[in-house]
């Protein structure tokens, strides 16, 4: 049985609400809706509190979501995108953590490390199946900052690639020309976009779901092409319907996937980064011996050496 931490002060424990970050207790019989309640519980906290991760906001480029160390990822490099980007976000902002990097216990250790002794997890989405048949699953990852042992690839210059898949999103937005756009005429094209792609709505409510998938979708985006990002101090009062509706789940799921969708059809693709290295683990079966020599006793011995004798006085040869 898997424990699992909450990205809120509120957590599902044994069907029932346990209040604070210092109770710990184990989960049981959790589900995808459960989860999913849960999420946007959390979700709506956030907003209420200025918490949430789209109240980011960061002035070097080079380092976006300064906050939580950069876009949560994985061992293989990719960062976590969606649903379970914006979860580790949450959790990250909660816990305070400043590590990037999120992996399973079995990942912490086929890299020599080792999650530490009574730290908590979090809850994402894995999907499981084969042949395009999938199923989500819950699964639980840890943060880098609880886990000790593992060498972590060094944070600095983009590689290659990663520069180049930054640069063409970059480009979708102004195209190539021989002065280089300032970033500050990036990031108003880049409102511009969104705009385009989430209008302003004819009631609070409308607006309120336009300006959180603008604002899901710029805070990734920004990140990804590293961009400064500042977050519009009215958007605390346009995002207040959430805070007093509270709507089902499924409003933050979709606002998720269309912010997602949005970045997608632009052209900004998530970046790669360098894989954590895995640790060359010793084989665990022996090398095999060479056979016992037959043990003979000395009698028989003598008896076989004296036959030999006698059989090789009767070669002709």
């Amino acid at each position: 049985m898997n424990w699992c931490r909450w990205a809120s002060v509120w957590r599902w424990c044994a069907g029932r609400y346990v209040r604070g970050t210092k109770s710990l207790s184990r989960c049981l019989h959790m589900d995808l809706p459960t989860y999913r309640q849960q999420q946007a519980h959390s979700f709506y906290e956030q907003i209420a509190n200025t918490t949430n991760p789209i109240f980011q906001q960061w002035d070097d480029p080079q380092a976006p979501l300064p906050q939580i160390g950069g876009e949560p990822r994985g061992v293989s490099g990719f960062p976590f995108q969606g649903d379970n980007a914006l979860q580790l976000m949450m959790a990250a902002t909660e816990q305070g953590y400043s590590s990037p990097l999120w992996l399973t216990f079995d990942q912490a250790k086929a890299c020599g490390g080792s999650v530490k002794r009574g730290e908590i997890g979090t809850k994402i989405l894995s999907w499981i199946g084969k042949e395009g048949d999938y199923k989500p699953v819950l699964m639980t990852v840890f943060n880098g900052d609880q886990v000790s042992g593992v060498s972590l690839p060094p944070e600095g210059t983009l590689a290659a690639d990663a520069q180049a898949i930054r640069q063409a999103g970059l480009d979708v937005l102004i195209p190539p020309r021989k002065r280089t756009p300032k970033p500050e005429q990036y990031v108003a094209r880049l409102r511009e976009v969104l705009v385009e792609r989430f209008p302003e709505g004819d009631n609070e409510q409308a607006r309120a779901q336009a300006a959180l998938r603008r604002e899901l979708a710029q805070l990734t985006a920004c990140a990804r092409l590293g961009l400064p990002r500042e977050v519009d101090p009215a958007m605390t009062q346009r995002l207040q319907p959430y805070v007093e509706v509270r709507p089902h789940w499924r409003e933050v799921e979709n606002a998720i996937n269309d912010a997602h969708k949005a970045l997608k059809d632009i052209g900004i693709e998530p970046l790669v980064f360098d894989k954590v290295p895995r640790r060359e683990l010793a084989p665990d079966v022996k090398p095999a011996a060479e056979p016992a020599k037959r043990r003979v006793r000395a009698k028989a011995l003598d008896k076989e050496q004296a036959k030999g004798m006698e059989q090789a006085a009767h070669i002709p040869f």
